[in-house]
């Protein structure tokens, strides 16, 4: 009986695959040890490759910092998309919406974009390129969001207005999940959750209720 070879890997696909090795090394060490002991070393220790391989793939270790910064984009702008799937949304209401972006954002390993903002405040040429790169990611992930607003209101809530209970809710489920590092138990954070999704309820209801004059006007 012949054997059947396994295709080789193209060039580029060795290469996809190191680099995620690599981003993934980057971000478990972000999140275990901080910033600064995060060195292209110790990733390139952790990847299991050498640093020389490490900097053929990214010349320094800002160039893998957006990299992991650009992976934390992509799966969260894909997580929320899967709101508009059928499935999702089907019942959907905002404590839907708040599990959903608690199970995104509320993730340790979330902790390692914190790590990448906090630790390059001491270089603000880098740093501004770091905040920079949060806007524009901020610019699609909020697409996804303000189509729900359909589903959760009446559909005349401004986007304006969504955007921002859209973004007050993602820096309160920031903020919660801070509490992680106080060993608080589920039951806190599910209480504290609900309370969120009261609140936020409440805030698009008013949007609501603000933009309906306007909508019959018009």
């Amino acid at each position: 009986m012949t054997l059947s070879k396994k295709p080789r890997r193209s060039q580029i696909e060795r290469t996809t695959e190191t680099q995620s090795i690599l981003v993934q090394a980057a971000v478990h060490l972000l999140w275990q040890v901080g910033y600064g002991r995060a060195t292209t070393q110790a990733i390139a220790r952790q990847a299991g490759v050498t640093t020389g391989a490490l900097h053929h793939h990214f010349a320094a270790k800002e160039d893998l910092m957006l990299a992991v910064l650009d992976q934390s984009s992509i799966i969260i702008e894909a997580r929320l998309q899967s709101l508009d799937d059928a499935d999702a949304v089907h019942g959907a209401d905002v404590r839907t919406v708040v599990d959903h972006l608690w199970q995104i954002y509320g993730r340790p390993d979330y902790w390692a974009v914190w790590e990448i903002i906090i630790g390059t405040r001491s270089d603000d040429a880098f740093h501004d390129r770091i905040v920079e790169h949060r806007a524009q990611s901020m610019a699609y992930i909020v697409k996804p969001w303000l189509g729900c607003i359909e589903r959760l209101t009446s559909g005349a809530t401004a986007a304006g207005a969504a955007a921002e209970i859209f973004e007050f809710l993602l820096i309160a489920i920031r903020g919660l999940s801070l509490e992680r590092f106080m060993d608080k138990d589920d039951a806190y954070f599910d209480r504290h959750l609900g309370m969120l999704a009261d609140f936020v309820r409440f805030r698009l209801r008013q949007a609501d209720d603000a933009a309906e004059p306007s909508a019959e006007q018009a």
